[in-house]
């Protein structure tokens, strides 16, 4: 049994946090084979799109969006979400997915119906804010995050895959003590109700942590190439980084940067889960410090965390006139 006695507050900040210093050092990453990892960066610890200074992705960047739509709207809304997407596209994306910039598109021409029947890891990489908003609320939790999933990804283990993210996290917020089994069994259970695949293969999680790490990241990325990752194997990979090192986020994080394929996804989200569980503490003061903090950058980030976390809409907005990339 493993524990973390780390304050309720410090762990929203650190699943804000967490998520998008895991993008940002997943971004150096993204889209190289393991192999091509080691050969160019033995292993990365470290940001290195420039030295020293961490930039984050979509990831991060529909995460915040969707941190704001909670607290504008009192709790999740569509429209208010969809309008979200709306401006995000008319700003240059950083390596977004195509059905996200499809679905962001649609949201700008006012369509119904937004979302694409594919596979893909957009709904789970921000999700982190309905787990946040909703973690004693499982119910609502559930709904929320199926309803938020299809405005950019309709197909079953893109919503599965979401569903894995904030139970997740909630299951961190609510526990102290980190029960394996127990753990594995919630959220596999709501992952079955939209992939019966993704269910089995998370509670074959237990019997893969007793393997060499090199042969059980080849058999979680199996399915993924430098043009894309399925989100079974983005999920996979982030709970398999978070069981193996369920008390050390920096050792979780890194698993998942140096895994290869879709790393800042699966970083993001890995980051999302330690750090909810572990706190913004653990998170070490280099990364944290590097990261960047213009528009919407770090110092926002904690502030919509602490809002977060105390259901209130006081965050002043920055002004992108006015703001700098770094302090």
């Amino acid at each position: 049994m493993l524990t973390s006695q780390t304050n309720l507050e410090y762990r929203f900040l650190g699943c804000l946090l967490g998520g998008a210093v895991g993008d940002a050092l997943g971004f150096t990453t993204e889209n190289l084979s393991p192999q091509r990892i080691k050969t160019k960066y033995g292993r990365l610890t470290e940001y290195k799109v420039r030295p020293g200074r961490g930039y984050f992705t979509d990831d991060t960047q529909l995460t915040i969006a969707l941190a704001e739509t909670l607290l504008e709207g009192q709790g999740f809304q569509s429209r208010i979400f969809k309008r979200k997407l709306a401006r995000w596209w008319l700003v240059p994306p950083r390596l977004s997915g195509r059905s996200i910039k499809n679905a962001s598109f649609k949201c700008l021409l006012g369509l119904k119906n937004t979302g694409s029947n594919r596979p893909g890891s957009g709904s789970a990489m921000r999700s982190a804010p309905l787990a946040l908003y909703y973690y004693n609320q499982e119910s609502t939790l559930f709904d929320m995050t199926v309803e938020c999933s299809r405005i950019t990804h309709t197909h079953p283990a893109a919503i599965a895959g979401a569903l894995v993210s904030t139970f997740s996290i909630a299951y961190c917020l609510t526990h102290s003590q980190l029960n394996r089994q127990e753990y594995l069994h919630k959220i596999a259970g709501v992952a079955e109700q939209f992939d019966k695949t993704m269910s089995k293969n998370l509670l074959a999680l237990e019997e893969m942590l007793g393997q060499p790490e090199e042969e059980a990241l080849k058999e979680l990325l199996k399915n993924s190439r430098a043009t894309g990752s399925p989100v079974g194997d983005v999920m996979m990979t982030a709970v398999y980084a978070f069981l193996k090192h369920p008390t050390d986020f920096e050792q979780s994080v890194l698993l998942c940067v140096n895994a290869g394929w879709d790393t800042d996804t699966m970083a993001a989200i890995n980051g999302n889960i330690s750090g909810a569980f572990n706190g913004v503490k653990s998170i070490p003061e280099s990364w944290v410090k590097g990261l960047e903090n213009g528009y919407k950058g770090r110092d926002y980030l904690l502030e919509l965390g602490k809002s977060l976390h105390s259901h209130t809409s006081q965050v002043k907005k920055p002004n992108l006139l006015f703001a700098t990339v770094h302090n």
